[in-house]
């Protein structure tokens, strides 16, 4: 019913919405014509001013209904200019100007041009909304739409997998913990599997990057892959790059089959490997899925291959796990790219053995995700790597542990039962820097 407003042919035709340079012209014109007719029923009485109707005045009404009161007083200035041209003619002999029937009949065609504009004005305004009622009809239509797919996409999600950060990167550090160097890209079919479960990869390879080029042969293949090809433009781009390239940045002539070409690097620039896929879904190819793409795989890099800055990590503090100080690096690095915040803490207890039970408590009551590091095993100090936790979650963890004091200690804080932290939020300085700095807060500098 909306749409079909204004659409009225017939409408359109008796009542124009707007009035353009034909009006001008037409509004004499009918008056003209109408003058004419008269000539030819008439000849005596062309205006048909003799009678009861003056007939040529409800043409001029009508010209005041179909174009509004301006052009209404057009065609009576149109009718007032016949009447003297049929005088010049030598018509209504003896007849004098009829100044009633022209004032009468201008007040009847202002009246019914005012009508006309009023109605128009209406008429625009109902289209108007209309309009936009049919336009806002149209938009919640879709958006409805929209959010009925999100909907079941959320759905399928939250049955099929969970997709979360947190959940990927404990996945990613369970399957990859090998301390040697042996293998360049461990766990490779692994990361591969990862990525089809949270970034819907169908088909793709992992290959090694050696001698400044990229090994052929695949560490781990996820499907049916074809050879690779060195020389495709969107591998060759992420390579020299060392950025993530997708399909959509390569431009309409763009004939190869990669659909998306990541390094693998780690936290010392050192490209390790490349990720080409040959097939996921195209509208999973969006900034969400392409982070979690380039997130998941630097961290697997700083993981398995962590460079000379963990290595310098252990060297300084010899009972540092390796495990730790990987991801001590990674998850500096992922924090400073303003990607995942990272809190540090450091827990001292004091010589009291309560107090080193509390921080065992601690350790015991971590969460999977969260890395540990005893710094002084005799001394019961403990230092807890928290990713995913910002100063608010922070904050979070700090009551929950609280809580537990006072149901199981009786205590209403840590410093209460003998227990001193230092905390820090992993920042852009070295690791080394920032461990040096908790560890003189704490008093062991």
């Amino acid at each position: 019913m909306l749409s079909n407003l204004g659409d009225n042919r017939l409408a359109r035709f008796l009542a124009p919405p707007k009035l353009g340079a034909m009006a001008w012209l037409e509004a004499p014109l009918l008056v003209v014509m109408a003058v004419l007719v008269g000539f030819l029923v008439r000849p005596d009485d062309p205006l048909m001013f003799q009678g009861g109707i003056r007939w040529s005045i409800v043409v001029v009404l009508l010209v005041a209904l179909r174009y509004g009161s301006l052009l209404g007083s057009l065609g009576m200035l149109t009718l007032l200019l016949a009447w003297f041209a049929c005088k010049a003619l030598g018509l209504y002999p003896g007849l004098a100007f009829p100044e009633l029937t022209f004032l009468g009949g201008y007040i009847i065609v202002l009246i019914t041009g005012e009508f006309a504009d009023m109605w128009r004005v209406r008429l625009d305004r109902a289209e108007s909304r209309a309009g936009y009622t049919l336009d806002r009809l149209q938009n919640l239509t879709q958006r409805h739409v929209l959010l009925r797919l999100s909907h079941d996409r959320l759905e399928e999600n939250l049955l099929v997998r969970p997709y979360t950060v947190r959940d990927a990167l404990l996945s990613l550090r369970d399957v990859m913990m090998d301390e040697s160097h042996s293998e360049a890209l461990p766990a490779g079919d692994e990361l591969l599997n990862l990525l089809a479960d949270y970034c819907q990869l169908q088909r793709g390879g992992l290959y090694a990057v050696t001698g400044g080029g990229i090994n052929p042969e695949p560490v781990a293949l996820l499907g049916q892959n074809a050879p690779l090809d060195l020389e495709d433009r969107l591998l060759k781009h992420a390579f020299e790059s060392r950025q993530m390239a997708h399909v959509q940045m390569a431009g309409e002539g763009y004939g190869g089959i990669y659909w998306v070409a990541a390094p693998v690097m780690n936290s010392g620039g050192q490209l390790i490997g490349m990720v080409v896929v040959e097939r996921m879904p195209f509208l999973s190819i969006h900034q969400e899925t392409l982070q979690l793409f380039g997130l998941l795989l630097n961290f697997y890099a700083d993981v398995v291959q962590h460079g000379p800055e963990v290595d310098h990590l252990i060297d300084v503090w010899p009972g540092m796990p390796a495990v730790f100080g990987r991801e001590l690096v990674a998850l500096a690095n992922l924090s400073a790219a303003k990607k995942i915040d990272t809190t540090l803490i450091l827990f001292t207890p004091d010589d009291s053995a309560q107090s080193r039970q509390i921080v065992e408590g601690l350790y015991r009551g971590r969460r999977n995700l969260d890395g540990y590091w005893w710094v002084d095993q005799e001394s019961h100090q403990l230092m807890l790597l928290m990713p995913m936790t910002g100063p608010s979650s922070f904050e979070s963890f700090l009551r929950r542990v609280e809580e537990w004091l006072a149901e199981d200690y009786a205590f209403a804080s840590l410093a209460q039962a003998g227990v001193s932290y230092v905390h820090h939020s992993l920042d852009k300085r070295p690791v080394k820097a920032q461990i040096e700095e908790m560890l003189v807060e704490a008093g062991n500098g």
